[in-house]
């Protein structure tokens, strides 16, 4: 178990419970069958901890009733001597003191530095002087490559509003002419060049029409007009061999929301009966590319950077591509990107260079790339699609808010035949920005891939497209007469309706662990009460707009992502 897994579990922990014979939604399920780990049940995950218990002290190991905690739910403990006065356990020489002793040392909180961990509030003071995280951020900060705040502010002007008042920010009037422009300026870069080969508009210089889009026209914009405003090619099949060539037209020309819903629902049953070559190459490899939803995903990046020609099959050894990712975490997606390369290389000639790949993350992982690179020495062949062998890999462990990439590069930059490619895969909010910006000081790159996601997260003072918007939601095209972040705020806010759906359901409960964790669509309770009166639910049902919450907060996301794509052409 990872740290932070057995923190979390640690927040959400409760004694085991003895009488189960109510069953209801807040009950304690009985202990497994034969179960020998530790008794601390977590309610928000629906299981029980799987960590190893302390031993038991001398005289009391043959105990079978007494509930048996690991090292991480050791307070529980002190609540068991309090109700039963069990025997105290030890482990690794530190013995439990009797409750006592413990009644002055508070609860166990989250620790101020790295919430990874908890410790007794009372000894607060004592651990910030010792806690491992201080000891990794100074040593971080001592790197070359280390500039603090250098990747921070975004890109442009701050707009009118300056800094946000931290009032009641809006009403429901100037929230309805904000989603007024929102649909008029989708309309104006998506909607109105449909009809031509252009699928949206690659410049706001350009000449055309802007027109003055009546509010009943705006209205009757559809959710399937807005998700087919955009194509949706997904290569994941094509790049895994299920298909020879391009995908066919049932794949790529239909992009309504309900055909993405039924490519996730059927994502996870498609990838496991139907295995292809880097279906295959990967599970070869025994690289842990995070289930059958983030494969597809992966793949499908993949197929757009060798789509675009960013994977040289060259057979000249100087021009070997150098492979950036942003945000690794564990760098999965590069790994399965370089690997790629090295087999593109690997097949042009037996003596190619390694292909490099640089990951950019600012805490440690286990099961990272670098283990599957180390792994696969010597074990390479040109039937590989992935040559793991064929791989120099390089992390740069650093907040990409600190990180100043021409420094961390050196080496690899002074080769200017390779080609560099950038790419990033679920960088949440404000860290798309924060690795867009950093990338300026790296130069000319070949080629950017970024999936995006959790705009909700996003901020106004790190958002690198404030001067498109700007242009876009003031004047002539959008028809507002101010724009800052106050209608940032309230525009990223209502992102988080496109995963949501159209009806508000306040005590739903949310399905699937996996993607309550990995992202955020909503605020905290404070911002939550400060946007109450300017809610998009309402908004929508009091503009009666065809498109819903959904497609207007699809058309929230796809505006968000235009800006930083405004910010890449100006920069890049």
């Amino acid at each position: 178990k990872s740290k932070r897994s057995s923190t979390t579990m640690a927040k959400g922990a409760v004694r085991a419970g003895t009488n189960m014979e109510k069953v209801d939604d807040n009950a304690i399920p009985p202990l497994p069958e034969k179960w020998d780990r530790c008794h601390a049940y977590n309610k928000r995950k629906s299981k029980y901890c799987k960590q190893m218990p302390l031993p038991l002290a001398g005289k009391c190991s043959d105990a079978t009733n007494q509930p048996r905690y690991c090292g991480h739910h050791r307070h529980l403990i002190e609540e068991e001597y309090n109700d039963n006065n069990y025997c105290e356990v030890e482990g690794d020489g530190n013995k439990l003191k009797r409750p006592r002793h413990n009644k002055d040392r508070g609860r166990r909180v989250p620790c101020p530095i790295d919430p990874s961990h908890t410790i007794y509030e009372t000894a607060i003071s004592k651990h910030i002087l010792i806690c491992p995280a201080v000891k990794e951020r100074q040593a971080t900060a001592g790197k070359d490559y280390y500039c603090e705040g250098i990747n921070l502010g975004g890109f442009g002007e701050m707009g009118s509003d300056g800094v946000e008042s931290r009032g009641n920010d809006g009403s429901l009037t100037e929230a309805k002419e904000l989603a007024y422009a929102i649909l008029r300026v989708f309309h104006f870069l998506f909607l109105s060049c449909q009809k031509k080969e252009l699928s949206l508009r690659l410049s706001l210089d350009e000449k055309g029409d802007h027109g003055t889009v009546s509010h009943q026209d705006l209205g009757n914009i559809t959710e399937r007009d807005i998700y087919n405003a955009l194509p949706l090619v997904d290569l994941s099949e094509v790049e895994d061999g299920t298909y020879d060539s391009e995908p066919s037209d049932a794949t790529k020309d239909v992009h309504s929301s309900e055909h993405e819903a039924k490519q996730r629902k059927g994502a996870e049953t498609a990838t496991k009966t139907t295995t292809g070559k880097l279906t295959n190459a990967i599970t070869k490899h025994k690289v842990n590319a995070g289930g059958p939803r983030h494969l597809k995903q992966i793949a499908s990046i993949l197929g757009h950077v060798r789509q675009n020609g960013l994977i040289s099959t060259n057979s000249d050894n100087e021009n070997t591509p150098l492979i950036i990712e942003m945000g690794a975490g564990r760098g999965m997606t590069g790994l399965v990107v370089a690997g790629a390369a090295g087999a593109a290389l690997g097949n042009a000639t037996p003596s190619a260079k390694k292909v490099k790949l640089v990951l950019v993350e600012k805490s440690g992982t286990r099961a990272n790339a670098e283990t599957s690179i180390r792994n696969a020495e010597g074990n390479g062949s040109k039937e590989d699609c992935l040559r793991l062998d064929l791989v120099d890999v390089t992390r740069i462990k650093c907040d990409l808010a600190h990180v100043n990439m021409s420094t961390a590069l050196p080496s690899q930059l002074r080769s200017h035949s390779s080609k560099i490619v950038v790419i990033a895969k679920h960088l949440c909010g404000a860290g798309t920005d924060l690795a867009l910006k950093s990338l300026c000081n790296i130069g000319a790159i070949d080629g950017c891939v970024m999936a995006t996601c959790c705009h909700g997260m996003c901020s106004w003072a790190e958002y690198v497209g404030r001067n498109c918007m700007l242009r876009l939601f003031c004047g002539e095209i959008g028809g507002l007469s101010t724009f800052g972040e106050k209608e940032f705020n309230l525009l990223r806010r209502w992102t988080s309706a496109s995963v949501l759906g159209d009806t508000p359901k306040p005590n739903s409960k949310t399905n699937g662990n996996e993607r309550k964790e990995e992202h955020t669509v909503g605020g905290d309770e404070e911002e939550k009460g400060r946007y109450s009166n300017t809610h998009m639910f309402t908004v929508v049902k009091e503009l009666g707009l065809v498109c819903g919450s959904k497609g207007l907060g699809r058309a929230c996301q796809r505006l968000i992502d235009y800006g930083r794509g405004g910010f890449i052409r100006k920069k890049f």
